[in-house]
């Protein structure tokens, strides 16, 4: 039996492709947003971490790049600007929403409605000189609008080929399983300042696994609900969701300096230390031996093996 390898060829546009090709170059680019203006459609066609192919419309009629395809969610047009800034394409929020304005005029959509997202990692945007041809004889049809799925291993070979010269390597964060990292792999920009990368992709895959709500509290309003590591950020294979929960923004600052954790039953612990130290903390002693929410999809539940380490080695 052949094991089918699915990948995504879609149609891109031209601007939001030239932004990221004249600002970054090849890449890769951490995360970008694949928004469809006028669509309102989930998408299936992938899971997280397999390839998403950008195909440039006539004159070009070509594949010119890739990403991996992370999370698809539909959100308002400021929060897509608020998690992914210019991973939307554009250099303001004000280009942003003009730009998107005017797709949605040309196809009499609703100015406000909720805009479809497909986040990718790892984008990568070729040079005029490696786009791959990409027409009829690859089974594309020239009025698709949406996008097409391929088998690299059958009909998608020249995909597969040009994904393997160019990122061979798997995005860690989107791997089946989460394991504790012992080395740090963060970047640092100019010493200073540790990039985060991924962060948005991480907020947005907890958001849709969690439900939109604090795994706590079951609290649902969005610009509250952190996305928490329960191993701290060591680089982006931290942003795997099995080492993230939903928190709301007060108890993610206190698990993160250690003044509760949730144990690997799943229940909430609250430190002593927070009525020593401060003097306070009522409300969250009511709290304590609270079960947490979980997702529905064991796959992306929290590590045991990550909620052991953050009680022996974070919590006071």
């Amino acid at each position: 039996m052949t094991h089918i390898l699915p990948a995504v060829v879609a149609p891109t546009d031209q601007r939001w492709f030239s932004y990221f090709r004249e600002r970054y170059g090849s890449g890769p680019v951490d995360e970008v947003n694949f928004w469809r203006p006028a669509s309102q459609d989930g998408f299936r066609a992938l899971e997280p971490g397999q390839p998403f192919f950008f195909r440039l419309k006539a004159p070009h009629n070509a594949v010119a790049g890739f990403g991996f395809f992370a999370v698809w969610s539909r959100m308002p047009v400021p929060f897509a600007w608020e998690v992914f800034g210019e991973g939307n394409g554009d250099p303001t929020e004000e280009h942003f929403e003009r730009r998107i304005g005017e797709y949605r005029q040309r196809f009499d959509r609703a100015a406000d409605a909720p805009l479809s997202c497909i986040v990718l990692r790892d984008a990568v945007f070729l040079p005029e000189s490696r786009w791959l041809p990409w027409g009829p004889g690859e089974g594309w049809h020239p009025n698709l609008v949406t996008y097409k799925g391929y088998d690299l291993a059958t009909n998608g070979r020249a995909l597969a080929e040009l994904l393997q010269g160019t990122h061979p390597d798997p995005v860690p964060d989107l791997q089946p399983a989460f394991e504790l990292l012992e080395e740090d792999a963060r970047a640092h920009v100019e010493v200073a300042r540790v990039d985060r990368r991924g962060q948005g992709t991480f907020r947005l895959r907890l958001l849709e696994a969690y439900g939109g709500q604090c795994a706590v509290t079951g609290e649902h309003a969005t610009p509250v609900l952190d996305a928490a590591h329960i191993q701290p950020y060591l680089g982006p294979a931290s942003n795997h969701p099995q080492n993230g929960l939903v928190l709301r923004s007060d108890l993610h600052r206190l698990y993160d300096s250690g003044y509760v954790t949730v144990t690997p039953d799943l229940r909430l612990e609250v430190s002593s230390r927070l009525r020593d130290e401060f003097e306070n903390g009522r409300h969250y002693y009511q709290m304590a031996g609270r079960e947490i929410h979980v997702p529905r999809e064991h796959r992306l539940a929290p590590s045991v093996q990550a909620l052991e380490w953050h009680a022996g080695n974070v919590f006071r």
